[in-house]
């Protein structure tokens, strides 16, 4: 069926809406141009673009890597509302991006100096290095401060924070097979043309050329920072030879524990032992000890359905890798729900405060799905979760695609008139090849009061399993859904589903969970 993603409720959200650049400001260089860059790369081969890197910048590692930073005294376009800062070369970038600047009625080239950044310690250059992504500032508050609130680094990965946010999740211009059985193709935006705002502007524009063996793409952004910050996609992707999957929109994000996971570490990931023989067993235990409740960017994913039911399913650290499809989805979102400090015990990751991120589309899509995609990790560091919206028949060589959507990066979501997902518990018990199960869900911020006695809890699970002692409990801040899974194949595993009814309407978020044993 035929996909139009709108988000509900988006009408009442009152977030603002970029300010558009008037036609003639992108006379110099605009989103046609980039299209038929696009359109003449994909005509040949694929032919990476390395930059010739000195040995020593080749081999920067990562605390190396990190100690070299950008000077925001050296951000270009100083006196505008939007400044643009620069990446270094080395480490894992090691791609040649080319950055250009829309200056009025002239189009230039922003050149790589070192002059632009702090060394821990000098290096060697070998004279041809160029950036390989870059920042944008916005003026801060406190005087002589920028505060960056968007980076596009690596690959066609590019991330952002509203205002009084904490980094959090990414995404990307594009996803080619990934979690396939093959190898994972990494398009990567090659090329930038950015557009100097103007004194007023409320955003900024520019323009980007992505590359791949299978894909070129022709991309234009608008942004808008502010306590939703957004983010405007246009996009035309040019087809070299037809992927397995390709995915637009894909939101990359972590979970390595929470208040779901049964087998939570008992040791950080990141402890070192010092091999100091002073120091007791007794401390070296206390600071390997992982006391946090709770280490996660996002908390769940959210989806609407053509039928207005609103999907919830709890992010998990999976044994093995999982790949879901939801069908007739019209929206999707990576939320983190969770901003009670308390539950996270982390006063410097900040994860109560890592933002959630929305995707409305705002052109049809045609035939697809959501793709979830979850994978194991066994650290903090690693981005394991993934959501994108899948073409069920990607282009074949020669064609393309047209899309656009909106991304908001945001600490609240819609007020809703359901009830909604606050928590979920996992209670398994190996020997009886059960599962208990607690989600608690909190009233609906707007709507119409719903009478007790007409509410129930209506579980489903797929055959072999079977739903058992189920109670339904008032918490004072909405209800609690307790039951048990009997799995007597414990190989097998279980999709369950739980959802509060009012008589035969659903009145809350269903509850979605992948059981296994």
């Amino acid at each position: 069926m035929k996909i139009r993603m709108v988000l509900l409720c988006v009408i009442s959200l009152g977030f603002g809406v970029v300010s558009r650049a008037p036609a003639d400001e992108d006379a110099v260089f605009g989103y046609r141009d980039v299209v038929k860059r696009a359109e003449d790369l994909a005509k040949g081969p694929f032919a990476p673009q390395v930059q010739d890197l000195s040995p020593e910048l080749q081999n920067l590692d990562y605390d190396l890597y990190r100690r070299i930073r950008f000077l925001p005294e050296h951000s270009v376009w100083e006196t505008a509302p939007y400044r643009l800062g620069f990446f270094h070369p080395g480490y894992y970038f090691k791609q040649l991006v080319l950055f250009h600047a829309i200056e009025k009625d002239r189009l230039h080239d922003i050149p790589f100096s070192p002059a632009y950044f702090y060394y821990d310690k000098p290096l060697q250059f070998s004279g041809h290095e160029a950036f390989v992504g870059f920042k944008v500032y916005v003026p801060s508050s406190r005087p002589g401060i920028q505060d960056e609130f968007l980076s596009f680094l690596g690959a066609s990965y590019f991330r952002a924070v509203a205002r009084g946010l904490h980094w959090g999740l990414s995404t990307r211009g594009l996803a080619v097979d990934n979690g396939i059985n093959g190898p994972e193709e990494f398009p990567y935006f090659r090329e930038f043309w950015m557009r100097e705002p103007n004194p007023g502007d409320q955003g900024i524009r520019f323009f980007a050329l992505l590359d791949s063996q299978s894909v070129t793409g022709g991309y234009q952004f608008d942004v808008q920072y502010g306590e939703t910050t957004v983010i405007d996609v246009k996009a035309t992707v040019f087809v070299r030879k037809k992927p397995e999957v390709l995915e637009i929109a894909p939101l990359t994000t972590m979970f390595y524990f929470g208040e779901n996971s049964v087998n939570k570490p008992t040791l950080k990931p990141d402890y070192q032992p010092s091999g100091k023989t002073e120091f007791s067993m007794n401390k070296t235990d206390f600071k390997r000890r992982e006391f946090r409740p709770e280490v996660h960017d996002s908390d769940g994913l959210l989806m609407n359905t053509v039928s207005g039911e609103k999907l919830w399913v709890p992010l998990d650290n999976p044994p093995n890798v999982t790949v879901r499809r939801f069908s007739d989805v019209t929206s999707f979102a990576m939320l983190q729900r969770d901003r009670d400090i308390d539950d996270y015990l982390d006063r410097e990751a900040e994860y109560h405060r890592r933002p959630s991120l929305i995707v409305q589309s705002k052109s049809d899509l045609g035939p697809g799905f959501v793709r979830f995609l979850q994978i194991p990790t066994k650290d903090e560091y690693t981005d394991n979760q993934v959501a994108g919206w899948e073409f069920r028949n990607p282009p074949e060589a020669g064609g393309k695609v047209e899309f656009a959507y909106q991304l908001r990066w945001t600490g609240d979501e819609p007020d809703v008139d359901q009830f909604r997902v606050a928590s979920t518990t996992v209670r398994p018990n190996p020997e009886s090849n059960e599962t208990r199960f607690s989600v608690e869900y909190d009233k609906p911020k707007k709507g119409e009061l719903i009478p007790v006695g007409d509410l129930r809890p209506h579980i489903v699970v797929n055959h072999p399993g079977e739903v058992r002692d189920v109670q339904f409990t008032p918490t004072g801040t909405g209800w609690l859904v307790s039951f048990t899974i009997h799995n007597p194949n414990p190989s097998q595993q279980l999709d369950v589903s739980c959802v509060i009814l009012r008589q035969d309407t659903f009145c809350s978020e269903k509850w979605l969970y992948l059981l296994n044993m």
